[in-house]
């Protein structure tokens, strides 16, 4: 009877212990500080520009990290969509953000890019940026220049975050994105989002086959060496994930290949018109819709579609904003409003999104990502999965596809949806 009581004894303990084990691990696990990630846009970065150049802190990447062979963009190939899309995982036909400008018929609102009022007016933007994703998960975040950042969405902004400044030093930008990393613990930011604008800046100037293009390729590879010579010092080194990303890329053109809109409507035909080179939202007087199309059905260098007859696959079409017309001019050429109208002659964006040229960037380095690994063609949809999985929080709903990013991790648990 001795010998049964003290098996039960010992048997009891055991569990106890078993138990109380399970339970610190739990505990452990639940205080286990989440990975940093500092996500870099580089607007109109091309795919292919780390070829045209000497990048040895790119170079370092690729072979220490990942290297995608080209980021697809969401359709339009343009700025703001596209860095909106990268935020939040949807289409823009899904979040809305249609343009670098458009009329919001729900808000009876021109949004601008150049307008402070509607940037940073928070009904502008759907669906739900990674950084009011973290926010609302107790994750802080900070962001310097990125499209959205600046308006309170679902009641969330990123608790760092700068007011645009297109001519802010590049150096000053880096100074500042490390100091929010060494904030103390509780104060620092666990997702910090930057962005430069030089290679768009230079593209649209000079094009993306021209010198400055080189010129500004070893500018930016400079800037990155300096965030990552300064990040390698700080205590979170072993936990920092870096990514680079771009908006979209830069097409070729020249003005011989121009479509001038004015040229083959009258007046009266339009009500208003978005964009342009190469990129245009027509609004046409409902009874002339058919007017303009067919005005341009057989017009060389220029493709239109009513709303409704958008091709499935640029996810754009379901949009409340969206004009009852859609223009896009083809690879190599400019659709503008009228003769004279000033517009830079090197290159643009907002071609096809299935154009090669319009494909950006993806670049990764850190503990949570493979090293030396060629990812092939990534979708920018799918980034907003990705920071989610990195930052150990739960995604909202998105157009994304888990399994098309996550082989670039060293882990590739799904994260829930």
């Amino acid at each position: 009877m001795k010998k049964i009581i003290l098996f039960l004894l010992v048997g009891f303990a055991l569990i106890v212990l078993v138990q109380d084990f399970l339970v610190s691990k739990k505990k452990a696990e639940s205080h286990k500080p989440r990975p940093y990630l500092v996500v870099l846009s580089l607007d109109g970065f091309r795919w292919d520009y780390q070829q045209k150049a000497q990048t040895p802190w790119l170079d370092s990447i690729t072979r220490n990290g990942v290297k995608a062979q080209g980021l697809q963009p969401a359709f339009p190939s343009k700025t703001f969509p596209n860095h909106y899309t990268l935020a939040t995982g949807l289409y823009p036909g899904n979040h809305e953000l249609i343009s670098n400008s458009f009329f919001a018929p729900d808000l009876n609102l021109h949004y601008a890019i150049r307008d402070r009022s509607k940037v940073e007016d928070g009904r502008f933007y759907k669906g739900e940026p990674i950084w009011v994703t973290a926010e609302a998960q107790k994750v802080r975040t900070g962001s310097y220049f990125w499209v959205g950042s600046e308006a309170t969405i679902k009641g969330y902004a990123p608790t760092y975050t700068k007011k645009y400044e297109h001519k802010f030093p590049y150096m000053q930008r880096v100074d500042s994105v490390i100091d929010w990393l060494q904030k103390p613990y509780k104060q620092r930011p666990k997702l910090v989002m930057w962005y430069l604008a030089e290679a768009d800046d230079v593209g649209h100037r000079h094009g993306p086959d021209s010198p400055q293009i080189v010129d500004a390729v070893q500018m930016l590879d400079s800037v990155i060496g300096a965030f990552m010579t300064k990040a390698r010092q700080l205590d979170i080194r072993d936990s920092l994930n870096f990514v680079i990303v771009s908006d979209h890329g830069m097409g070729a053109f020249d003005l011989e290949h121009t479509v001038y809109f004015n040229e083959y409507v009258k007046p009266h035909w339009i009500d208003t018109t978005f964009g342009g080179n190469p990129f245009m939202l027509v609004q046409a007087v409902p009874e002339y819709v058919d007017s303009v199309a067919h005005a341009f059905s057989n017009v060389e260098g220029v493709s239109i579609w009513k709303k409704e007859e958008l091709p499935e696959r640029f996810h754009l079409k379901q949009s409340s904003r969206l004009s009852n017309l859609v223009m896009v001019a083809d690879s190599g050429w400019s659709l503008t409003y009228k003769r004279g109208r000033r517009f830079y002659a090197g290159g643009t964006h907002g071609y096809d999104n299935e154009n090669r040229d319009m494909y950006g960037i993806f670049y990764a380095i850190g503990p949570n990502f493979k090293a030396g690994y060629d990812a092939g063609i990534l979708y920018n949809t799918d980034i907003y999965n990705l920071m989610a999985k990195i930052l150990e929080i739960k995604p909202a709903p998105n157009d994304g596809k888990p399994e098309q990013i996550m082989h670039v991790l060293k882990e590739t648990k799904m994260p829930e949806n």
